[in-house]
């Protein structure tokens, strides 16, 4: 009687969370990738200073801007190099996360769990502000979560109970 109480209570708080954190997935994706922008404005703005001077020295051609640096004698220059290649490899990498986001939902979702150790998702991670986001997103992905966890523990309580009957029977051979 008491396993059963517990087993159903158990079971709606797991559903219940299930249903917050799935529900906080979309506004969290939501919050990344604003910061994402953020990043990848400032990044850019940053590489067109020196894509400015490649336009007027170079043809546009940043590389060569960069391998002139790498050549050049003064020691300012070759102290740049690095400047200008963390800013344009900063810059490639922001644009290439900006088009790995784009697609569905559970895309985007799927990419982000790739990204869980990135300074970008600790950044978006302690500025969090949860919200109840009531969209068709955050709906389906609020019970998609509920549902599986559910599942999941209901799985979980099948296992122990069937553990418990064979350690029972075993004791009582």
């Amino acid at each position: 009687m008491l396993a059963s109480i517990f087993k159903r209570y158990t079971l709606n708080v797991v559903f219940v969370f299930g249903l917050i954190i799935g529900m906080q997935l979309p506004n969290f994706l939501a919050q990344y990738e604003l910061r994402l922008d953020a990043h990848y404005i400032e990044s850019k703005n940053q590489l067109l200073q020196y894509q400015t001077l490649a336009s007027l020295l170079f043809n546009g051609d940043i590389n060569a801007l960069i391998q002139k640096h790498k050549d050049s004698h003064v020691a300012v220059f070759k102290a740049e190099v690095l400047v200008i290649e963390n800013t344009l490899n900063r810059f490639n990498a922001l644009q290439q996360e900006k088009d790995d986001l784009k697609g569905s939902i559970l895309h985007k979702l799927y990419f982000l769990i790739t990204k869980i150790h990135t300074p970008l998702f600790k950044e978006t991670s302690l500025s969090y502000k949860a919200e109840i986001v009531l969209n068709q997103d955050a709906i389906l992905m609020g019970l998609v979560l509920a549902l599986f966890s559910s599942v999941f523990c209901e799985l979980l309580f099948f296992v122990l109970t069937f553990l418990k009957a064979k350690k029972t029977r075993l004791n009582n051979a």
